[in-house]
Order: structure tokens, then C-alpha cells, then sequence
């Protein structure tokens, strides 16, 4: 038997009315027609999705400057070489 495949928006539709609603778990289960342990799931999922964002935006503000300087060397690497293969490309159109 083939399980039934479920949108980002029936997850977040089911978690928010778990988050909000004065309603028990089971009867928001019944009312969408799955099981508890896969709405908790949804919740426990969601909840770290939560706190990996805000964990990732901190972690971005707070880069090493030895990170950081290595990524805008990378950058201006990969520019140098759009730039002087254009310079090549106008060269060849002109001739």
C-alpha cells in the first residue's frame, strides 16, 4: 500500500492548528484524517526547522573575518575569469 504524499501547505496547516487551536491533538487528526504520532512528528520537524533558522542567521553575522575574507577572494576570482573571457570574446568580434 502506497503512503499518501503531503504538501508543504497540509504540514504547516496541520502544525498551526496544533501551535494555536484550543482543540486536542486527536480531534485536529481526526479533522485531516491522519494519525497522531505523524502530526507530532510534523510538529517536532517543524520545531527544528524553527530553530535551525535562526541558529543559521547568527552563525552567518558572527563569521570569522578569515571566512569571510576567503569568500570574497573566491568571488573575485570567479569575476576575474568572467571578465577576461568577455575581454576575449569582444577581441575575437572585433577582428
Amino acid at each position: 500500500m502506497k503512503q499518501k504524499q503531503y504538501s508543504v501547505d497540509e504540514k504547516t496547516a496541520v502544525v498551526m492548528a496544533m501551535m494555536k487551536s484550543q482543540k486536542p491533538v486527536s480531534q485536529i487528526c481526526k479533522e485531516y484524517g491522519i494519525s497522531d504520532s505523524l502530526a507530532y512528528r510534523w510538529r517536532d520537524e517543524a520545531l527544528e526547522a524553527i530553530k535551525g533558522g535562526f541558529s543559521d542567521k547568527r552563525k552567518q553575522r558572527h563569521q570569522s573575518p578569515d571566512a569571510e575574507r576567503e569568500r570574497l577572494l573566491k568571488l573575485i576570482g570567479q569575476q576575474a575569469v568572467i571578465i577576461d573571457y568577455q575581454k576575449k570574446i569582444s577581441q575575437e568580434l572585433c577582428l
